[in-house]
């Protein structure tokens, strides 16, 4: 069983996964193309959310190959489908699941984006994903590398969303989610019997302007009942209203914020 998601399972975290896809969206090409997916490949993706990985993968491997993405919220999945009904696709598609049960077929390659620092198991999901490898498969996963207390990479600095960090870093201890795992793929995925490849690469989302100040808005929103449930924060500390307007002020009109790093690492199957 997956620890429980932070953020929430609402319209307005979905928009903002999109948002963190686009931005994250060239480092995960270069990850599966190093990795070698292309034309003709079976794969599967891991928590696939609104579709966005996936749709890569698809782009990758063509109408010859398959896509499979799974995700255990069923609205993720329903707008997954129609957002590949609208592109006119018929080799991706979704269904509900859980990655620590993946389903009983092999691909040749398995993929995920920020998904394993959910789990409490790490080892025995990576085990499970790798038997469903084919021999010469690959699995090319790119995790963020939780190491709190984290400062914020940002330009100017924000007490504002500075104590936002500091909510998150508590948040994700109660909720038991994963530490450095991004520089532990590298162990995790040879302890399963996979052999990791050059190159890793460190990544991150970055986020300017408007869209800068919005996703700092948006988390405050989404995080807020796992806060308020936890006693880490007040009712009153999170008035929206509030924080948007501090946010606001304290980033100005030309900021940057940099939510990382990720660590996107690659390994196959012998």
């Amino acid at each position: 069983m997956a620890n429980q998601y932070a953020w929430g399972e609402t319209d307005r975290e979905r928009q903002r996964l999109a948002i963190q896809g686009d931005a994250l969206r060239p480092a995960t090409e270069r990850l599966f193309r190093a990795a070698g997916i292309g034309p003709g490949m079976r794969v599967l993706d891991c928590g696939s959310g609104g579709g966005d990985v996936s749709i890569i993968a698809g782009e990758l491997v063509g109408p010859s190959g398959a896509v499979l993405g799974i995700d255990r919220d069923e609205r993720n999945v329903e707008a997954a489908n129609r957002r590949v009904d609208q592109i006119g696709w018929t080799h991706v598609r979704f269904e509900t699941g859980d990655i620590a049960a993946p389903p009983n077929q092999t691909f040749d390659a398995v993929v995920g984006r920020l998904v394993l620092m959910y789990q409490p198991d790490v080892e025995a999901v990576l085990r499970a994903l790798a038997d469903r490898l084919e021999p010469g498969g690959v699995m090319a996963f790119m995790e963020y590398e939780h190491n709190p207390p984290n400062r914020p990479v940002m330009w100017p600095r924000s007490p504002a969303v500075e104590k936002l960090v500091r909510w998150m870093d508590a948040a994700f201890e109660v909720l038991g989610i994963q530490q450095h795992l991004g520089t532990r793929l590298p162990s995790l995925m040879r302890s399963v019997g996979l052999e990791p490849q050059l190159p890793h690469e460190s990544t991150a989302a970055v986020y300017t302007g408007a869209t800068a100040t919005e996703h700092q808005i948006t988390l405050v929103a989404n995080l807020s009942p796992v806060l308020i449930a936890h006693g880490i924060a007040t009712e009153e500390e999170l008035d929206l209203g509030a924080f948007a307007e501090s946010v606001t002020k304290d980033l100005g009109p030309d900021p940057v914020v940099v939510a990382g790093p990720n660590v996107a690492v690659w390994a196959s199957k012998h």
